[in-house]
């Protein structure tokens, strides 16, 4: 099993932290992001790891880590900068997001799930929310179940707490086989008449989310969940990094819930 972290982006909202490195190299209670993710692969057996960088990315080198650079980070987002790492397609790859940091137990859970594409869902999101966001709804994104454990969408603008049965955190593992549908995915919607409106999005393929990328998988019946509860943060601004900071420096084992 291979694991490929996405950092190419600039992270705007946590200048000026990231004035001069990429959002995965901020400093968190003593270490990178980066290197909080590194440590939980390594400490799951996880030692074939990947990282696509883009912003500052010569400030990301670990020691038996391989580098990818999406040249273009600028103008395209998470898709993009996963194909910049297609070499590595050929096992079971666990996809991160750079700005995230999980416990142990959320990962292991992960990777001894069940099924060919498996997206990690935390239950307990909404507490996380309420302290992370004076208003829960201006960043919570839908996340509709079925009762046979698969997904139906995800990651759209959510206007009901009945729309979001639990939260993408920006982690999934991805089998060989539904990595090869994924790239058909991408592929088509590439040689398309529409690229602009990668799988409905209303975004350019090279500009789509993976969330866009993972929910044209729902629909096609492809997606499980995997569910946790709580044990992970988001690293997006400022606050996030202080709320995360403080659980982190009281000795987070995995579960954040105070």
């Amino acid at each position: 099993m291979k694991a490929i972290i996405l950092a190419a982006g600039e992270g705007s909202r946590l200048r000026p932290l990231t004035n001069n490195k990429p959002k995965c190299m901020v400093d968190l209670a003593g270490k990178p992001i980066i290197g909080w993710q590194l440590d939980t692969f390594k400490k799951c057996g996880v030692d074939k790891i990947s990282v696509v960088a883009g912003f500052e990315e010569d400030v990301v080198n670990y020691p038996g880590v391989t580098k990818y650079v999406n040249p273009d980070y600028d103008s395209t987002n998470m898709v993009h900068s996963l194909f910049c790492a297609a070499k590595e397609f050929n096992e079971t790859i666990l996809i991160s997001y750079g700005d995230i940091i999980y416990s142990e137990e959320v990962l292991r859970k992960l990777i001894d799930s069940e099924g060919e594409l498996v997206i990690a869902c935390d239950e307990d999101w909404l507490s996380y929310w309420q302290e992370r966001f004076n208003n829960p709804l201006d960043d919570a994104e839908t996340f509709v179940k079925n009762e046979n454990g698969y997904v139906r969408s995800l990651g759209q603008k959510a206007t009901t707490l009945d729309e979001i049965e639990g939260q993408f955190i920006g982690l999934v593992k991805v089998s060989v086989k539904a990595m090869n549908k994924l790239r058909q995915f991408y592929l088509e919607a590439l040689e398309s008449n529409e690229p602009e409106n990668a799988w409905g999005s209303g975004r350019h393929v090279k500009k789509a989310y993976m969330t866009d990328l993972l929910n044209f998988a729902c629909s096609q019946g492809m997606a499980k969940f995997n569910s946790i509860n709580r044990g992970w943060f988001e690293v997006d601004s400022i606050k996030d990094l202080e709320i995360a900071k403080k659980y982190l420096e009281n000795g987070f084992k995995g579960d954040c819930k105070q």
